[in-house]
């Protein structure tokens, strides 16, 4: 019984102690923002003769929620857009613009970025100008919120930088914000911004960055009240100052979780104003240096925070392990006589987290931040599992390629889904087609599919409830080849 107290203890001392430390919108900005000054010069993206052209309003976008993602610059800098699936975002934030303490507003690097402004809005993808105050002090930022002269100069500088890039509106990431100042004053300045930027357009948008706890002085309901909707972020639970080890976002476990968030912080605004809340998700995790390999480890020393592209292979290396009490993916290894973990969201733990976001009837969904899964496919893959709508089977999109999905869930116990695709050919030919389930030393455990096969999309259930826990492996065979997958079954 201590040591569950003892645990408890060190759970609640490393959430609450979060609190007062940077998000991770600052910190990431502030790590990669420098590789950006640095290699400025080397950049030649100057694009700003082309025209900018407006939204095609007329595109359909196939999803049943939002999906919105922030885009870093230093992320559009290494050329990450080549890699996005535009059919599965409904908005973008390009990260960041910059508040002074004037209320002047400096653009990201290398704006303006035109070639991917337009791709987005050919597209039907609705891109905000997401503005940060990292760079001044909390008192600079009342002076903002309070000041009609300084309010004036920022109202004006928001309304021309949407005007003169055709953006479709504005995301206020105001953060380390006096406790003071967090209640009436913001929900007052947000609801002067939302008349400001409504008055040129009604359909221009108007968010706030909210955070996943009320720490104090916030007033939620009026937040969401004061404009079209929030992005409420998700994650930072745990972090550089955890003195234990777990996920960014857990779903459940502890005081304070994601599930926490929506029905109890934001109680009010999902239960009566569901539509006004985004869900933030991590494309990130923690790593830290620990005493154990152990769940839960004391923590020697931070780390960094992992992009899902770097964590996801390294997990695959080192075997991806399930928290059945914050249901969230990690690993952990030894090295140099040293201990690891490093906590992070997957494909199985994110779905959870969209699944609660459609129980509970949310606008959407988004991420911190596109880019941040590199050309892996298995969080679009997601996306397309879990908000995109199927078209009409005469607009059913036509299959070029030979494909295997990852399964889902993945940890799974019992039951996963698998589904793999066969490619359209000039003759519709059939094709003779194979899907088998093996252990790791390669015996055959189960096949699914044994039959001849037209082009199109499938999806099998695979039942394992007679085996063990372990890794497994799936494997489709088509014509001469095959193509194999790995799962793992948690029980």
């Amino acid at each position: 019984m201590k040591l569950k107290t003892l645990l408890l203890l060190f759970l609640l001392s490393s959430i609450i102690f979060s609190q007062s430390h940077k998000s991770i919108h600052q910190l990431d900005q502030e790590k990669y923002s420098k590789n950006i000054r640095e290699n400025s010069k080397s950049l030649s993206k100057n694009n700003s003769s082309e025209a900018i052209i407006p939204i095609n309003k007329s595109k359909t976008k196939n999803l049943s929620k939002a999906v919105f993602g922030y885009f870093p610059d230093w992320e559009y800098d290494s050329d990450a857009q080549q890699n996005f699936n535009y059919d599965l975002l409904s908005h973008i934030a390009i990260f960041d613009f910059k508040l002074s303490s004037n209320g002047s507003i400096s653009d990201p690097s290398s704006w303006p970025w035109t070639d991917f402004i337009n791709k987005s809005h050919e597209n039907g993808i609705k891109l905000i100008m997401a503005v940060t105050n990292f760079n001044i002090s909390a008192a600079d930022l009342h002076n903002v919120l309070t000041s009609s002269i300084t309010k004036w100069i920022f109202m004006n500088a928001v309304k021309s930088k949407i005007k003169n890039y055709s953006l479709d509106g504005v995301n206020i990431d105001f953060e380390a914000i006096n406790t003071a100042d967090r209640g009436d004053v913001l929900n007052a300045f947000m609801q002067e911004l939302t008349d400001t930027v409504h008055a040129i357009s009604p359909d221009l948008e108007v968010s706030f960055a909210a955070p996943a706890v009320n720490w104090g002085g916030w007033n939620l309901t009026n937040l969401a009240k004061s404009c079209d909707y929030l992005f409420v972020m998700g994650y930072d639970f745990y972090g550089s100052w955890s003195t234990t080890t777990g996920p960014t976002a857990p779903l459940v476990g502890g005081s304070y979780n994601v599930t926490n968030t929506l029905t109890v912080q934001y109680a009010t605004v999902t239960a009566f104003y569901p539509e006004k809340i985004i869900l933030g998700v991590p494309y990130y995790g923690p790593s830290w240096q620990t005493s154990t390999l152990k769940e839960g480890s004391s923590v020697v020393k931070f780390i960094e925070s992992l992009r899902f592209k770097n964590a996801q292979p390294l997990a695959e290396n080192y075997g991806i392990k399930w928290s059945t009490a914050f249901k969230n993916s990690w690993y952990s290894y030894s090295q140099s006589s040293s201990n690891y973990q490093v906590w992070f969201d997957n494909d199985s733990s994110l779905a959870l987290k969209f699944d609660l976001a459609i129980a509970k009837k949310l606008k959407g969904v988004g991420m911190w931040a596109l880019g941040y899964d590199g050309s892996r496919p298995e969080l679009w893959n997601l996306i397309e599992r879990k908000f995109s709508i199927p078209v009409a089977i005469n607009e059913e999109k036509i299959v070029s390629n030979f494909n295997l999905y990852q399964n889902y869930p993945n940890p799974f116990n019992p039951v996963t889904k698998i589904k793999f695709s066969i490619p359209s050919n000039k003759s519709n030919q059939i094709i003779f087609t194979k899907l088998i389930v093996y252990d790791i030393l390669g015996n055959q455990i189960e096949t699914l599919v044994d039959e001849n096969k037209s082009p199109g999309n499938y999806e099998v259930d695979f039942n394992a409830s007679r085996l063990s826990s372990g890794v497994y492996f799936y494997k489709l065979f088509f014509t001469d080849k095959s193509i194999s997958k790995k799962m793992l079954i948690l029980k």
